[in-house]
């Protein structure tokens, strides 16, 4: 048995082969921890701005950007959650690439299973792949799930 795994979700609208995989492996992972990383740039609960801040309405692509993963995290969780997982729901600021090996190694975890996405040659020049990033940074086994 796999005791705590990583799932790494950046989108819930295509997070159903990540589902469908771990309905798929219910009984062999004790505990899942469900992490959505949000640009510091959209992070505003973990800024200085208060909830009840007027400063925050200055910011609404920035509170779309930080409820849309929130949302995120509720369904992936719970749909998780009646699968039968014990789930952990997180949401950190920063970029993925930073973020994902700290969480690992704050939550002791066995195993990181992530989603990929293709992209086209001239996006990858573009945009470092976060995928290929950890899979060079990360110790621990990288289970990568198409979308």
């Amino acid at each position: 048995m796999i005791n705590n795994v990583l799932l790494a979700v950046d989108s819930f609208e295509n997070s159903s082969n990540a589902l469908n995989f771990m309905q798929r492996m219910t009984g062999c992972i004790h505990n899942v921890i469900v992490l959505t990383v949000v640009d510091s740039t959209f992070a505003l609960s973990r800024t200085k701005l208060s909830q009840n801040s007027d400063e925050r309405d200055e910011y609404p692509a920035a509170q779309r950007e930080e409820a849309l993963a929130e949302k995120q995290l509720k369904d992936v969780t719970s749909a998780l959650t009646n699968m039968g997982f014990k789930t952990q729901g997180l949401l950190a600021a920063g970029t993925p690439i930073e973020t994902i090996p700290k969480q690992m190694e704050k939550h002791n975890c066995d195993l990181l299973i992530i989603s990929h996405r293709h992209l086209s040659s001239f996006s990858r020049w573009l945009n470092t792949s976060v995928t290929r990033s950890l899979l060079d940074d990360i110790s621990q086994p990288v289970l990568v799930i198409p979308r």
